[in-house]
């Protein structure tokens, strides 16, 4: 008897994840992902049209799924408090999922109408809610999108992977209140 596949899109993306957290973006190749599901290259085109489709499509859903806990974690919270909330559990889950950090990075490759573009602008609306108290915004959402992934970038580069994780934690949180209450030096 013959064994039937029960392969679907969901499992594709699911181990496409897997695959870029565990092995790096590099390695999100179709060979390599046709390795991991035990199938042949070209059926993964049955799935999605290329590796540039199933990066977008991996970013896509691990967007998804950081978006989902930054709503969950923000419910009741406003101002400040919101803020640096949504700000710990994004670092949080781009330490995690460090295959997304680097989806990020190359996000100007993605087109307007592909599913990871559609995910960032989701989560920009968001950051601009957060930022948003009473119609006054604490910070430009662009300055706090760009400051939390520097701050990543730097902190998973080689230069600080010696870095005690509650001084990067205090070091974090430093520079993300004086994004909104900027110290002046006399």
């Amino acid at each position: 008897m013959t064994k039937r596949r029960t392969l679907d899109r969901e499992k594709v993306l699911a181990t496409a994840e897997k695959l870029a957290d565990e092995q790096g973006l590099e390695a999100l190749t179709m060979p390599n992902l046709a390795k991991a599901l035990d199938i042949r290259s070209q059926s993964l085109y049955n799935y999605v049209a290329n590796r540039e489709e199933m990066v977008s499509l991996t970013g896509a859903r691990l967007m998804q799924q950081m978006y989902r806990q930054v709503v969950d974690g923000i419910i009741g919270l406003s101002g400040s408090k919101a803020y640096l909330k949504f700000a710990d559990i994004v670092r949080d889950f781009l330490l995690a999922h460090a295959s997304l950090s680097a989806i990020l990075y190359h996000a100007q490759r993605f087109s307007t109408d592909s599913a990871m573009y559609q995910e960032i602008k989701r989560m920009i609306k968001l950051v601009d809610q957060v930022v948003d108290v009473d119609g006054n915004r604490l910070i430009s959402s662009h300055v706090l999108v760009g400051a939390v992934l520097g701050y990543i970038f730097l902190e998973t580069a080689p230069l600080y992977q010696d870095e005690d994780e509650n001084v990067a934690t205090v070091n974090y949180h430093q520079m993300l209140f004086r994004l909104i209450d900027p110290v002046e030096k006399a």
